[in-house]
């Protein structure tokens, strides 16, 4: 963008000369060929469901920051990376695909382009940088590293690790480096969230159901608008919660965690289940307004059992 913009001072000052008019028809360059734009998601990385975030960026690109490493992941619908910088422990995420109505939706600047596809930055708080590239599509898949593990140790270089990190999957994207995960028969990778609730919506008091939130990799799936009432039905990878108010009872056939959480003064209750004997996660998030809890955790019960009822059976 700076370029651009020095191109077009520059020509505006030798422009700023001419005074004789020259008549006739601008005749186009036979040998010009517009700027490419990037391309559309699918043209790029394939089937996003099927995406193998990590296999965006190599650890060993990061090295000019510290020592990055690949730790055990949180989710198929994005890759992150642990990196020691001085006293900082700084967390890399990438690969994270939304769609976007327009581009106006991005609270980020748009910078300078790379590899033809249009990147956007967020304002950089203290601890947190993001940017985001931009499909043809209206999808955009999000960078991030923030230092939140370590609090009060933050670092100057954050926003470049950030550049780095965005300029060099944007590259590979554009390049077509990616590769994709043959999941398994019983997986929950191959799973559609959002074809899993159907009948149980009314289960969550005041929901406006057609309010949907969905996502390119299908791993997750939101309804509602707003904060509260709402429902997320997501394909996660851990293991099920050690907290000690877990709640342990069958649903559906299956052994579930039935916990409450309080986020900044809403009520969060989650049912989840774990899937084999790997780290895969279905967890019902249902969000209600402060005080309902009860009524929360019987709507995600509600939710789940529909849910685990079209799981695929564990191996």
């Amino acid at each position: 963008m700076r370029r651009a913009r020095l191109a077009v001072l520059v020509a505006a000052v030798f422009l700023g000369g001419c005074t004789n008019q020259v008549d006739g028809t601008a005749l186009s360059d036979p040998g010009y060929l517009p700027p490419k734009r990037g391309g559309s998601t699918s043209a790029l990385i394939g089937t996003p469901n099927t995406l193998d975030a990590c296999s965006l960026l190599e650890p060993a690109a990061l090295a000019q920051f510290g020592t990055a490493e690949v730790p055990l992941q949180e989710s198929y619908d994005y890759c992150w990376l642990r990196m020691k910088a001085g006293e900082s422990s700084v967390a890399v995420r990438f690969g994270l695909l939304e769609r976007i109505r327009a581009v106006g939706d991005l609270e980020a600047k748009e910078v300078e382009p790379v590899a033809g596809l249009r990147i956007f930055e967020e304002p950089p708080l203290p601890d947190r940088c993001a940017r985001y590239i931009l499909f043809s599509d209206n999808v955009t898949l999000a960078v991030s590293a923030d230092t939140r593990d370590t609090p009060g140790k933050n670092i100057s270089q954050l926003c470049s690790v950030t550049e780095k990190a965005a300029t060099v999957i944007a590259e590979n994207v554009a390049a077509r480096k990616v590769t994709h995960h043959q999941y398994a028969a019983s997986s929950l990778g191959p799973l559609n969230a959002c074809a899993a609730v159907t009948v149980s919506l009314p289960q969550v008091p005041g929901l406006a159901a057609g309010e949907v939130t969905t996502y390119p990799a299908t791993h997750q799936c939101r309804w509602g608008s707003e904060t509260v009432p709402s429902l997320t039905l997501r394909y996660v990878l851990s293991e099920p919660s050690t907290a000690s108010n877990v709640q342990h009872e069958n649903i559906s056939g299956r052994q579930t965690g039935v916990y409450n959480v309080d986020v900044n003064g809403r009520t969060l209750c989650v049912a989840e289940v774990k899937q084999g004997t790997g780290r895969e996660l279905a967890q019902v998030i249902v969000r209600l307004a402060p005080g309902s809890q009860e009524a929360a955790c019987v709507a995600a019960r509600g939710v789940a059992a529909e849910v685990w009822s079209k799981l695929p059976a564990p191996s």
